[in-house]
Formats: structure tokens, sequence, C-alpha cells
């Protein structure tokens, strides 16, 4: 019986906190954090900004560079705005809820669980706006 390929990938960077305000602010959060929780973000992390990029290319970029510690919510939505004009006419003065704290459920074998959650992404689509029929969104 042959074995199945092993199809994931390890990705490597670094972050020099020296070169850049966004990057001095993501190691800055990255030591603040537990250990264990940073794979899990890092992984979350990219995987949002593919999220971004495929709506748009330039929008990771454009939102990395805002970043700092200072970075508003209004500063992102006024990139949204230069990127997407048409489509931010309709997000108004919504404001995302503040995220709830989660407890990380380990396993009998002491191993963290990621809890499947449909209702985070419930809640993603509930907040901005889910207006556009999946049809008629971007790809």
């Amino acid at each position: 019986m042959m074995e199945k390929p092993d199809t994931r990938r390890k990705i490597t960077f670094y972050l020099n906190p020296e070169s850049s305000p966004a990057e001095r602010y993501v190691c800055d959060e990255i030591d603040r954090m537990p250990q264990g929780e940073r794979g899990r973000v890092w992984r979350a992390a990219m995987l949002a900004g593919f999220a971004l990029r495929k709506q748009d290319v330039r929008l990771p970029q454009l939102l990395a560079e805002l970043l700092t510690q200072d970075t508003t919510f209004d500063e992102m939505i006024l990139v949204m705005q230069a990127v997407f004009p048409e489509e931010m006419k309709n997000f108004g003065n919504r404001r995302p809820l503040p995220a709830p704290e989660v407890t990380p459920v380990k396993d009998s074998d002491n191993t963290v669980q990621q809890p499947v959650n449909d209702e985070a992404r419930t809640n993603a689509l509930a907040m901005f706006g889910n207006q556009r029929s999946p049809d008629k969104g971007r790809t």
C-alpha cells in the first residue's frame, strides 16, 4: 500500500523589528502572546492576509504598511474605502463587536483542540453585512 504524500507546507520567514513599525508591532505582540498560541495566530494571520488578497491583491500590503501600535479602525476603513469605494458606501458607521475571550480546550492527552466554530464565520458575515449574494461576491 502506497503512503499518501505529505502535502503540508512549512512557511518560514523573518521579521525584523528594526525595519518597520509594522514588524516592530508584530514582534511586540508575539512577545506578549503565550508560546502555545503563536502558531495558531500566525496561521490565522497568514490565511486572513490571503482572504484580503483574494478580494484585491493590493489590500494585504496596504494594511501591512499601515500597521503600527497606534493604527485605528478608522484608518483601516479609509484604506478599504480607497480600494473599494462603491462597496464601502454600504458599510456606514458599523463597528465590529469586541472579540470574546477564547479559552483553549484541552484533550485528555493535554493537547489543545481547536473547536470547530461556525459561529465565528456567522458573526464575521453579520459584522460585514453579508449584503451580497454568494454568486455576486468577489472571487
